[in-house]
C-alpha cells in the first residue's frame, strides 16, 4: 500500500526549506544510536566526532559524526520508546544510514542475567505498536547476524561475556504483569525492553542492518532490583561503550 509521505519526502522538505542539499545533514552510514545523553557524548569524545547542526533534532538531542578506521560513523541521541527511535532512524536512513548498533538498558527474566550482565537479543516478542506498520504479526525480527558476531567477538576481546536470547519489547514498563513475566521467564525470555522488536522489524523491511547491545540495568523475575544511577550500572555501561567502540575499530561494517 501506498504512504501519503515518505521519510525521504519529508528529508528533502527539510533539507531544501533550509537550502543545504541531505548530504550537508551530516548522517554516516553506520550510526550508534541510544536514548542517554552521556552515551552519545561518551562515543563522540572518544572519536573526536563533531556535532552535526543540520539534524533536524539537534536542537532537542545530540547528533555527532566522525570517523573510526576511515568509516564515518554517527553517535545519534533518540527519544525513548520504539515510535520516537523509528521515526529517528526512519529519518537517518533517508540520509544514507545502512548500519545501526544501539546501545541501551533492559530488565532481565532470569537469575543468569543479572544487573550488568551484556544482553544481544537474537529474536523478540512483539508487545510494541510500531513494528506490525512494517511487517506482517507472524514475521520473525531478528538482528543483523554479522553485527552479533561482530559484538560477540568485540565482547570477548574486552574479557566480557555477553548473553543471547530472546527479548520481549513492550510500550508499557509500568505494565509488566507479574503472571506474564513468570511465563516468559519459563520460556527462556531473557530481557525486556521498550525498543528492540521495532527496531530488528524496521530493518528487515528497510533492508539496513540492525543489532542491539543492551545493558541489564534492572531485574524484574522476582521483587523488582534496579541499579539506576548507580555505580555499577556506569561501570557496566562503560564497558559496553568500549565493546562498541572496538566494533567499529574492528571491521569495515559495509562490506
Amino acid at each position: 500500500m501506498d504512504v501519503r509521505f515518505t521519510p525521504q519526502m519529508y528529508i528533502n522538505h527539510y533539507a531544501s526549506q533550509r537550502g543545504i542539499t541531505v548530504e550537508d545533514i551530516g548522517v554516516a552510514p553506520i550510526v550508534v544510536i541510544s536514548w542517554a545523553p552521556k552515551v552519545i557524548q561518551a562515543l563522540a569524545d572518544s572519536t573526536d566526532a563533531q556535532p552535526a547542526p543540520h539534524w533536524p533534532w539537534s536542537k532537542r538531542y545530540l547528533f555527532y559524526t566522525g570517523q573510526v578506521r576511515r568509516q564515518r560513523v554517527s553517535f545519534a541521541q533518540v527519544g525513548i520508546g520504539a515510535p520516537s527511535t523509528i521515526t529517528a532512524m526512519e529519518e537517518m536512513i533517508a540520509c544514507g544510514a545502512r548500519v545501526f548498533l544501539w546501545l541501551g538498558w533492559a530488565g532481565s527474566l532470569q537469575p543468569r542475567a543479572p544487573i550488568g550482565t551484556f544482553l544481544i537479543p537474537t529474536n523478540s516478542i512483539r508487545e510494541e505498536g510500531t513494528s506490525f506498520h512494517y511487517v506482517d504479526d507472524d514475521t520473525a525480527v531478528t538482528p543483523d547476524r554479522r553485527l552479533v558476531e561482530s559484538l560477540k567477538k568485540a565482547a570477548q576481546e574486552e574479557g566480557m561475556k555477553v548473553v543471547l536470547g530472546s527479548q520481549w519489547t513492550t510500550d508499557a514498563p509500568y505494565r509488566e504483569y507479574c503472571d506474564k513475566i513468570s511465563a516468559y521467564k519459563q520460556q527462556g525470555v531473557v530481557g525486556v525492553d521498550m525498543e528492540t522488536s521495532a527496531m530488528y522489524a524496521l530493518g528487515r523491511f528497510r533492508k539496513v542492518a540492525v543489532c542491539n547491545l543492551l545493558v541489564v540495568s534492572d531485574e524484574v523475575w522476582q521483587e523488582w532490583k534496579s541499579a539506576s544511577y548507580t555505580p555499577e550500572l556506569k561501570a557496566a555501561t562503560e564497558q559496553a561503550i568500549r565493546i562498541i567502540l572496538r566494533v567499529l575499530a574492528g571491521e569495515d561494517l559495509l562490506k
